[in-house]
């Protein structure tokens, strides 16, 4: 899975937002707020190809977490960017 072109982290007066660029997705609709672990996340996806379990890694090696909770938590989070066309794949 990749993230969707056209669309980058931001940070806007201390938050963490997902924007689209591109006159194809101007629709501010689409702007996400992101929490400190969904931005680290996110940077992650921007690497390339993703899936939960890289994803799952990547958190693990960056933050003290369970695995389960961890693993949990990317399903949660790469089934939102599913849900708002943000990724593809």
């Amino acid at each position: 899975m990749k993230l969707k072109p056209n669309f980058e982290l931001r940070t806007v007066c201390g938050e963490n937002v997902v924007i689209p660029t591109g006159i194809e997705n101007v629709n501010f609709d689409s702007i996400i707020h992101l929490n400190e672990t969904g931005a680290f996340l996110w940077r992650e996806a921007e690497k390339g190809e993703f899936t939960v379990d890289s994803l799952t890694a990547a958190l693990l090696a960056e933050y003290e977490v369970a695995e389960e909770v961890a693993s949990k938590d990317v399903a949660a989070f790469v089934a939102k960017l599913q849900e708002q066309k943000l990724a593809v794949g």
